[in-house]
């Protein structure tokens, strides 16, 4: 075993440490031996076997893992050996290892070219194997200069062969190994079964002189089985990426202030106790309070809401607000990595991994893995019984061989990764190929309204009163042009008046309004409390700026939520399929009526929800069972949308922030998600289909198999012709599809 006590040096474990908070430290590793939908499973199941493991999770794609432990009982050295005991030990390669912290996309492009290389290996062998295994297929055994040289051809596709064998078995043994201890039948089972026995078999033939064995058999499977993998990494558009958090949004460098004099320094730099400057449209990346400055904090991006708030001289700004107006002074009482943000980001990370077990492939290996074992041992029984030892062993590794899995290995990456390459080129953008097959069985969808369901930018500004004249516009138009407020601002783009009178007497009382004298007309817009001194029951739940001129009401510009096109049909569309949840952080009543009176009957809608609140639900409706995809924007949603099974991450920007999600949909598109739920659960019958045709292929092979009338000649016409028949279904039932969703 390795020694990692070096990995407790403070120096070095400061480049993988993300977080630490007293006991609790927050590390990750980069594990190079990731390889299937099982080794997840067994790195995420850390917490169940070990006490003083919070959390484990992993981003198969990258190869990466996240562990938060207790660092009062274990040390990171610990949980290196920890992860090298059972089979995955971390890279230990710390300049390698930055690099691949800074340059994703590099070590990525790395790993990729390394499978290329093995690709054009590959490729080169089976090309000159089936060049080599021809003249057996059309009969030259019945010529003399042919059965002369024959052992030439046959230990040149013995030798071609040996690489691709080498390769392929390493890259499966392993982890069927792991799997089988871990009491899961993982899909390598069947695949180490199924190459080992068509090698050694393939060995045993061509040194006894009994025929040219299976190795293009051997050579044209692992070509797919590569070629596979290759596919499934490039499922995904490259420019997104899914694994940015909150830090993604703050600036590189901050001003820092000390003894009166301004210096620019990095963000992590900052220390408690450190004053720094925030200007207007500044996101404030550390827990603090305000010493100096008038603070007008905009927290849509914490809470997804965009009410503003005002704060005071000592108040407490947490990490994400983001200021409006002018600019303010800040003193840290947090470090960056300890802010209430990166807390909030932090919670809901534990994925449900129920689904890397009982996945498709993983449910199906189970089941035909063991059914070919019991097939194969019973017809050599049958055999022994018949008293021919020969057909014995012919029979039972002619079923082993004629049942490799191919169409297990090749159809979910081929069909699911097609239908996420068409899905790209209409607005959604998915991580993986396992992310469309658990949308495809989930009946419960939970939408947040601020963002996801309404566009922020497109808020309608309605006036309620009388009608006012072009020279209560322009009175009205010169008080707001003073002020920095975002509902200023909007009112007097609507107004849409270039002339301006000269004011007198300005005054802004933050929380309340602002007012102005023109030529002895006394304009007030605020509260309506503020404005005409009184409040009415009608409108305390509206969103509204209340204007009056010498402390006469003339009326009040009403604020109204834009929801975003064809919203209603998409409701309207689900209703038959799906549950569906709104959950909220507004308390307008009023657009909770009107969410109500567009959603199904059977739909549920919860207002004045926290972010906790939302995890919290989800994680009750998990506790029932229930399975959920969450549809979310901003870091308010990051909890929620990582504790769900799926999080779908809304923006406009297809370049912007995502809060750890599984998918990505454009805003425009919103209205297209009951298709693409449609044509996820029409890709998962495709599989299905597959899995049968490739049945089918087997059980006419085993039938071959069991009367011993495997021959060569059979077994290289009906294993290609299983490999190339999925993958060509894949491709046709898929452009199909993409047909129909390039019409959406």
């Amino acid at each position: 075993m390795k020694n990692y006590d070096f990995l407790n040096n403070e120096k070095i474990s400061e480049k993988i440490i993300d977080f630490v908070h007293k006991n609790i430290t927050r590390v990750h590793f980069f594990i190079p031996s990731i390889h299937c939908s099982s080794c997840v499973f067994i790195l995420e199941d850390l917490p169940n076997k070990y006490s003083n493991i919070l959390s484990s999770n992993v981003d198969f794609l990258n190869k990466k893992i996240w562990i938060t432990f207790y660092n009062n009982n274990l040390k990171i050295s610990d949980l290196a050996k920890i992860l090298e005991n059972i089979g995955y030990s971390p890279s230990t390669d710390l300049e390698s290892f930055e690099k691949y912290d800074l340059s994703n996309s590099e070590t990525n492009n790395k790993k990729n070219r390394n499978k290329i290389q093995k690709i054009a290996i590959f490729v080169f062998c089976f090309g000159n194997i089936m060049l080599l295994a021809i003249p057996e297929y059309v009969g030259s055994m019945s010529d003399p200069w042919y059965v002369n040289h024959r052992y030439f051809f046959r230990f040149m596709m013995m030798i071609l062969s040996i690489p691709v064998f080498l390769f392929t078995i390493f890259d499966h043994i392993k982890y069927a190994i792991i799997g089988v201890k871990k009491k899961l039948i993982n899909i390598d089972v069947p695949i180490s079964m199924g190459i080992l026995v068509i090698f050694f078999w393939s060995l045993y033939e061509i040194l006894f002189d009994l025929g040219s064995g299976y190795f293009d058999s051997l050579s044209s499977f692992s070509l797919f089985i590569l070629i596979s993998k290759l596919f499934q990494v490039h499922t995904h558009n490259k420019i997104f990426s899914f694994n940015k958090n909150y830090k993604s949004f703050y600036p590189i460098l901050i001003t820092k202030v000390k003894n009166g004099v301004e210096k620019k320094i990095f963000v992590s730099s900052l220390e408690i106790g450190d004053i720094f400057v925030v200007k207007n449209e500044e996101i404030i990346p550390v827990d603090s309070i305000l010493i100096k400055g008038k603070s007008i904090l905009d927290n849509s991006f914490i809470t997804g809401e965009s009410n503003l708030i005002i704060k005071k001289i000592g108040d407490k700004i947490y990490a994400g607000s983001r200021q409006k107006g002018e600019a303010i002074y800040l003193k840290v009482v947090k470090k960056m990595d300890n802010s209430y943000l990166s807390i909030l980001w932090k919670k809901g990370i534990k994925k449900n991994n129920n689904y890397y077990i009982n996945s498709i492939t993983t449910n199906v290996s189970k089941y035909f893995t063991p059914s070919i074992i019991i097939i194969s041992l019973s017809s050599g029984i049958y055999w022994y019984i018949k008293n021919n030892i020969y057909n014995v062993f012919k029979t039972i590794f002619s079923i082993l061989i004629i049942t490799c899995p191919c169409a297990l290995v090749l159809s979910s990456p081929l069909i699911f990764g097609n239908i996420i390459k068409f899905f790209s080129k209409k607005g959604l953008y998915i991580k993986d190929t396992l992310t469309v097959e658990k949308i495809s069985s989930i009946k419960t969808l939970i939408f947040d309204k601020t963002g996801t369901l309404t566009d922020p930018n497109k808020e309608i500004i309605n006036f309620i009163g009388k009608k006012i004249s072009y020279n209560e516009k322009r009175m009205i138009a010169s008080l707001l042009r003073n002020s920095s407020h975002p509902f200023s601002q909007k009112i007097l783009s609507k107004l849409s008046i270039k002339n301006f009178y000269k004011i007198n007497d300005f005054k802004e009382i933050p929380g309340k309004g602002l007012e102005c004298k023109i030529n002895n007309f006394t304009i007030k817009a605020g509260s309506m409390k503020y404005v005409s001194l009184c409040n009415s029951n009608k409108i305390k739940d509206k969103t509204l700026v209340a204007i009056s001129i010498n402390n006469k009401l003339l009326g009040y510009f009403y604020f109204k939520n834009f929801y975003r096109k064809g919203i209603q049909k998409l409701f309207n569309d689900l209703k038959k399929d799906y549950n569906i949840i709104v959950l909220s952080g507004d308390n307008n009543n009023i657009e909770k009526k009107y969410i109500k009176s567009i959603l199904p009957k059977s739909s549920k809608i919860l207002f004045n929800q926290s972010p906790e609140d939302k995890l919290n639900y989800i994680k009750k409706l998990q506790k029932n069972g229930i399975k959920v995809i969450m549809f979310g924007d901003g870091v308010n949603d990051s909890a929620a949308l990582k504790k769900s099974e799926v999080g779908i991450s809304v923006s406009d920007n297809p370049t912007s922030f995502f809060p750890s999600c599984d998918a990505f949909i454009k805003s425009d598109c919103l209205n297209k998600i009951s298709y693409f739920l449609k044509i996820s659960r029409i890709s998962y019958l495709l599989v299905i289909i597959n899995f049968i045709i490739s049945l089918l292929y087997n059980i006419l092979g085993i039938f071959f198999a069991i009367t011993c009338k495997l021959n060569p000649l059979i077994a290289s016409i009906l294993m290609p012709i299983s490999s190339f028949s999925v993958i060509i279904f894949s491709i046709i039932s898929t452009c199909i599809i993409s047909k129909k969703i390039l019409w959406i």
